[in-house]
């Protein structure tokens, strides 16, 4: 990712954060849906060498899709603790088949650039289509290393930048001094 397209996605965050709080000034500000949202393109990114947030904000129709699959798993609980917590059989195995359908159309997609292109991309998707008949990697496995980084990635960003946020507001001499090295 180039400094021009992250400085954009950042400001185009800032941006969005001071018009949404100057809307509803008498109400709290949540900040994980905004840092969630960059959290998002930047897994997406990583993982499939595309931005699904444009920086207005705006989400791709995939994008859309591949975020209801990410929501709707932490609706369904991890798959691990199935045994723990009652689920309905019937609505996860739509979830997965929804999740996979979207995963395989990706891994198509990418498979086109390649044979059109000659050589793979620098993105997860490309490096695990790259190695699969190498390590005999089956489309199932790619699929759920894929969307282990994206959840592992999207939680542990969006948590680490609230984090962050908060231990600015706690101290407020650093906020000063982030703002006179980034010039806000």
């Amino acid at each position: 990712m180039s400094l021009i397209s992250s400085t954009s996605i950042v400001f185009s965050l800032v941006l969005n954060i001071k018009c949404n709080f100057a809307r509803n000034s008498a109400k709290s500000l949540l900040l994980r849906k905004y840092l969630g949202a960059v959290s998002f393109n930047n897994i997406t990114r990583i993982a499939f060498g595309k931005r699904y947030v444009d920086t207005e904000g705006r989400i791709h129709k995939q994008g859309e899709e591949m975020r209801s699959i990410a929501d709707n798993r932490l609706r369904f609980g991890a798959s691990t603790f199935r045994w723990l917590f009652p689920l309905n059989e019937e609505e996860f195995a739509k979830h997965v088949a929804r999740r996979d359908r979207l995963t395989r159309e990706i891994m198509e997609n990418h498979n086109v650039a390649h044979q059109k292109s000659g050589g793979a991309k620098q993105h997860f998707c490309d490096a695990l289509l790259t190695l699969k008949e190498k390590y005999d990697l089956t489309d199932d496995t790619i699929i759920g290393l894929l969307w282990d980084m994206i959840h592992a990635g999207m939680e542990t960003t969006t948590i680490s930048m609230e984090w962050a946020m908060a231990e600015l507001i706690r101290n407020p001499r650093v906020i000063q001094k982030v703002q006179e090295e980034t010039n806000v």
